[in-house]
C-alpha cells in the first residue's frame, strides 16, 4: 500500500517516546531530583527556624528595649516635674503644672506611705513633731512604677528594687535640720497613651482669696537640746528611702523604715509642711 491510514499513524507516533519525555523521566528517577527536593525542604526548614527564633527571642527583646526606653523617658519627665513640684513644696510658687507622655500605663495619686518625725532631748524624752499619710503621684509602665513622693523621685522595678533618681530636699547642717513633709491629695487618674496634664496646688496655708497658698514652717521650740532625730517611713518605696538615709545622709538604721540622726550640736529642727492637691487630666 502506498498510503498509511492517518489515524493509525497518529496513534503510532504517540507511542514513540520523544526526547523531552525521556529526559523528564530520567530526571525524576535520578539523584538530582532527590537532591533538589532535599534542598527545598532544608531551605524551608531554615526559614521556619529563623521565624521561630525571631518570634521567641527577637520580639520580646525588642519589646523589652522599647519598655526600657519608655521607663527612661518617664523617669526624666518626673525629674523635671519634681523640680517644679518642689517649688510649690518649698513655697517658691503657689502652684505648678506639667505634661506627662503616657505609654499605656496609669497615672494617679495613690499609695499608703506615711511619715513620722520624732526628736529626743538631752533628758531622753522623745516627742513627735509631725506625721501622717504622704501618698505619692505614680505612673506605671508595664510592671515598673515611677513615683514622686516626699519631694523625691523613685523607680520601683518588677523585682521589688527601688531606685532613688531624684534626692528629697532634706537639708542637714551642723546647726540646722530642715525636713520637707508633703502630704499629697487628689483622686483623679488617667490611663492609656497620649499626653496628660498634671497640676499641683499648695493648700497648707491657702491665700486670702481661697486659692493656692504657702507651706507651713514648724519649729521645735518646745524641745531644747535636741540629741537625736528619728524618721519613720512606711510604704512601697521604703527600701529606696533606706538607701537614701544610710548612703547619702549617713543616718543610722534602727529598724526597717526607721532612721536616726544622732547629734551633739543641738540643731534647730524645722519641718516644712505642705498639703499638695493634685489634678490630673
Amino acid at each position: 500500500m502506498k498510503y498509511l491510514n492517518t489515524k493509525s499513524h497518529i496513534h503510532f507516533s504517540k507511542m514513540i517516546p520523544t526526547k523531552n519525555s525521556l529526559g523528564t523521566r530520567y530526571f525524576l528517577k535520578s539523584q538530582d531530583a532527590v537532591a533538589e527536593v532535599l534542598d527545598f525542604i532544608t531551605i524551608v526548614g531554615i526559614l521556619l527556624i529563623c521565624f521561630s527564633i525571631i518570634g521567641l527571642v527577637g520580639y520580646p527583646a525588642l519589646r523589652s528595649a522599647q519598655e526600657a526606653r519608655y521607663i527612661e523617658n518617664t523617669k526624666q519627665t518626673f525629674i523635671v516635674l519634681a523640680d517644679n513640684f518642689n517649688k510649690v513644696a518649698s513655697g517658691q510658687a503657689p502652684s505648678h503644672g506639667g505634661v506627662i507622655k503616657m505609654y499605656g500605663g496609669r497615672l494617679s495619686v495613690t499609695g499608703n506611705s506615711t511619715i513620722q518625725i520624732n526628736v529626743t532631748d538631752s533628758s531622753g524624752n522623745e516627742k513627735k513633731l509631725e506625721g501622717g499619710p504622704m501618698r505619692s503621684i505614680e505612673n506605671s509602665i508595664g510592671d515598673t512604677v515611677v513615683a514622686y513622693e516626699g519631694t523625691g523621685v523613685w523607680v520601683k522595678y518588677p523585682n521589688g528594687y527601688v531606685l532613688n533618681v531624684y534626692k528629697p530636699l532634706i537639708t542637714n547642717r551642723s546647726d540646722m535640720l530642715i525636713i520637707p513633709v508633703t502630704y499629697i491629695s487628689g483622686y483623679p487618674s488617667t490611663s492609656g497613651t497620649g499626653m496628660s496634664k498634671i497640676t499641683v496646688c499648695q493648700q497648707q496655708i491657702p491665700s486670702q482669696e481661697g486659692g493656692c497658698g504657702m507651706p507651713e514652717l514648724i519649729h521645735n521650740r518646745s524641745v531644747s537640746s535636741v540629741t537625736s532625730v528619728t524618721i519613720i517611713i512606711t510604704g512601697d518605696y521604703t527600701s529606696g528611702w533606706q538607701d537614701y538615709f544610710i548612703n547619702t545622709m549617713k543616718w543610722s538604721k534602727i529598724a526597717d523604715g526607721t532612721f536616726r540622726l544622732n547629734t551633739t550640736t543641738n540643731p534647730d529642727v524645722y519641718i516644712l509642711k505642705s498639703q499638695i492637691y493634685t489634678e490630673i487630666i
